[in-house]
């Protein structure tokens, strides 16, 4: 799988995600692990948290910064 291919998986998982964090999803990465989220706030910025999207097998992540009550940036 090329990296444009990967950006574009990492793109529908992190919308999936982003309004269901229970959903099952495959690790982009691996294509094995399921994708787990932890939501953070962000220092300075309350209005805001930053989202970790993280494979609970390889350890592969990204980070969506998102509103903190919203689903839209």
């Amino acid at each position: 799988m090329n990296m444009k291919d990967k950006t574009h998986k990492w793109i529908d998982a992190a919308n999936i995600l982003r309004h269901n964090i229970n959903a099952k999803v495959i690790c982009p990465e691996c294509g094995i692990g399921n994708l787990t989220v932890k939501d953070e706030l962000i220092k300075n910025w309350p209005s805001k948290i930053d989202r970790y999207i993280i494979c609970n097998y390889c350890g592969k992540y990204n980070i969506l910064t998102m509103n903190k009550n919203n689903d839209s940036n």
